[in-house]
């Protein structure tokens, strides 16, 4: 049996592989080959945006286990299904907001947060066994970094609105810090990812962040240790994926 991460974003033993945009990979591969992690490399979607076009979590939805939603290419798709993966097609994303975000739903445990009047159909087809959290912001998983299956944090108000009403602890900083090319910041969704239970994954660095502190605390009172993966800020690069554990 594949070892598929069951919970989206939530690994239970090391990440083994995992799906993140092709742009970033002279930034990025350095760090995943020194972690012993294989990459999906995405390529750019040819419809969005140039400046987010890059950005994995516009193209691709993972809901867990085996199933995947994608709006990427025949090569993505054929790789997943040899990988063992359910790939069911999304449209592309446009160009500009709403359009581009109908993949960009975060999974946190049994909640499944989106603003769901433009989320993918195949996603909401699929999402019978989630709670809904609907809340104004497309780019939720962008806003969200998924802390454990119970707690998050974000610099969007209304995503910590809608979650904390749903059962989950939101850690809600200031917005900024965090590069994204063509914007004036990012978000720390787009710059994080589990690696394992008790590790969480930066792009790069937060000690330039004014919130940093309260962020480390966060973190470990729930017994996990930040890995930065560069020595730089820490920037947007539109999520990365777990898919598959050691």
């Amino acid at each position: 049996m594949k070892n598929f991460v069951l919970s989206p974003h939530l690994p239970q033993k090391m990440v083994g592989l995992a799906a993140a945009g092709e742009r970033y990979r002279a930034r990025l591969a350095p760090a995943f080959k020194a972690l012993g992690i294989d990459v999906i490399w995405l390529p750019d979607a040819p419809g969005a945006d140039p400046r987010l076009a890059g950005h994995a979590d516009l193209s691709m939805l993972h809901m867990g286990g085996d199933l995947i939603i994608s709006s990427c290419g025949v090569e993505i798709v054929k790789y997943l299904t040899n990988r063992g993966f359910r790939v069911l097609d999304a449209p592309g994303p446009g160009k500009s907001y709403p359009e581009d975000c109908r993949l960009n739903a975060c999974i946190v445990g049994s909640r499944f947060i989106h603003r769901l009047d433009v989320t993918a159909e195949a996603a909401l087809e699929n999402a019978a066994g989630f709670e809904l959290v609907d809340c104004a912001q497309g780019y939720a998983k962008c806003c969200v970094c998924v802390v454990d299956s119970r707690s998050i944090i974000t610099s969007d108000h209304g995503i910590a609105g809608a979650a904390r009403k749903h059962g989950i602890d939101a850690l809600e900083i200031r917005p900024g810090y965090i590069e994204l090319d063509g914007f004036g910041y990012g978000f720390i969704g787009g710059a994080s990812f589990k690696l394992s239970p008790y590790e969480l994954a930066f792009t790069g660095r937060l000690d330039g962040h004014p919130d940093y502190n309260i962020i480390a605390d966060y973190l470990k009172a729930r017994n996990i240790r930040p890995v930065y993966l560069s020595d730089g800020r820490a920037f947007d690069v539109g999520s990365i994926l777990p898919l598959i554990e050691k």
